[in-house]
C-alpha cells in the first residue's frame, strides 16, 4: 500500500513541474508578444503622422551597466513639425528600452502622450500614468531616463535647452521617488549628471 502511494505521489510532483514549466513558457511568451504588440502600435503611430523620406536621427540610449549615455543613429521617418517630431523622437528612444534584453528597462506601457514647445527652448514632455508609476526607482536609472530624453530632444533640435517632464499632464514630485519632476532640466547641465552617477 505504502509504495502505490509513493508512486502516486510522484506522479503527482512531475505532473506539478511539468505544469510549472508550461505556465512559465507560456508567460514568457505572453509577454514576448504583448512588447511586440506595444511597439507595433508605436511604430503605427508614428508612420501615421511622418511622411516623407527617412532621416538619420540620434537617439542617447542609456546603460545601466555602466552608467553612460551612448549615442545611437538610426532611420526615422518623422513629421515635419517640431513637438510632433519631438513625441516620434521619444517614442522611438522608449521602443529602444523596451527590446529584450533591455539595457535600462521602463515600464512595458510608459509612452509620450506629447511634447509641447514653449518658444524655441523649451519642451514640455507630457508622459502617461505608466512611464512613471512602473519606472524602476532608483537614483541612477531615473536620472538616466532623464538625462536620455533630455539629450536626444537637443540632438535632434539644437534649439531645445530647457526640458520639463510631466506625467498626465501634472506636474509630479518624483520620477520613481527620486529624480526630481518639479524643475526644468537644462542641457548643459545634463553632463554633469551623467558623470556625477559614474
Amino acid at each position: 500500500m505504502s509504495r502505490r502511494i509513493a508512486v502516486v505521489f510522484a506522479l503527482l510532483v512531475v505532473i506539478a513541474v511539468a505544469l510549472g514549466i508550461y505556465a512559465w513558457r507560456l508567460k514568457r511568451k505572453v509577454a514576448r508578444e504583448e512588447q511586440i504588440a506595444v511597439q507595433q502600435a508605436a511604430a503605427g503611430a508614428m508612420a501615421s503622422l511622418a511622411s516623407g523620406p527617412p532621416t538619420n536621427v540620434t537617439l542617447y540610449v542609456a546603460s545601466d551597466h555602466d552608467a553612460t549615455l551612448r549615442k545611437t543613429q538610426m532611420n526615422l521617418v518623422l513629421p515635419s513639425e517640431r513637438s510632433e517630431r519631438a513625441r516620434a523622437l521619444l517614442r522611438a528612444l522608449f521602443s529602444a528600452y523596451l527590446q529584450t534584453p533591455s539595457q535600462h528597462p521602463i515600464g512595458a506601457d510608459a509612452d509620450v502622450r506629447d511634447v509641447y514647445l514653449l518658444g524655441d527652448d523649451t519642451a514640455v514632455v507630457d508622459t502617461n500614468p505608466a512611464f512613471a508609476d512602473a519606472h524602476p526607482s532608483g537614483v541612477l536609472a531615473e536620472e538616466l531616463t532623464i538625462a536620455s530624453i533630455v539629450a536626444t530632444l537637443n540632438a535632434d533640435d539644437g534649439r531645445i535647452q530647457r526640458v520639463k517632464i510631466l506625467v498626465n499632464g501634472h506636474e509630479r514630485e518624483t520620477l520613481a521617488g527620486h529624480a526630481d519632476l518639479q524643475r526644468f532640466y537644462l542641457v548643459g547641465n545634463i553632463g554633469q549628471v551623467v558623470k556625477d552617477l559614474q
